[in-house]
């Protein structure tokens, strides 16, 4: 079933700007609602990696000292997920992890009492 939600009409480019130069704070509470309306609109079950990815992305923006660093920052960061992605799909199938395979017993040979 599709989720409905409230979604908030970003602003355009130059009034983003003039809120950057203004009012950080107002650009980064805007920032916030538009994550979370965006992670409320999915469905639960991916509501809460969506969330743990968010709260990364914070600590983050938290670590940088301006604009330009944050940007950095957040690129280096999508630059080793990226790696990691591409790595997994990558990766040989001969370097998986090799799992026991255990036989479950057969029901048909049971017999009645």
């Amino acid at each position: 079933m599709p989720h409905s939600y409230h979604q908030t009409v970003l602003p355009s480019f130059d009034e983003l700007k003039a809120l950057a130069e203004k009012d950080p704070e107002q650009l980064e509470a805007l920032r916030r609602q538009l994550s979370m309306e965006f992670i409320e609109s999915v469905p639960k079950d991916h509501q809460g990696p969506l969330l743990a990815q968010q709260s990364h992305i914070d600590r983050i923006i938290e670590r940088g000292n301006n604009p330009n660093h944050i940007n950095i920052l957040l690129g280096h960061e999508l630059g080793k997920q990226f790696v990691r992605f591409a790595n997994s799909l990558n990766k040989p199938i001969n370097e998986h992890q090799a799992a026991e395979v255990i036989q479950f017993p057969n029901t048909n040979n049971h017999t009645k009492h």
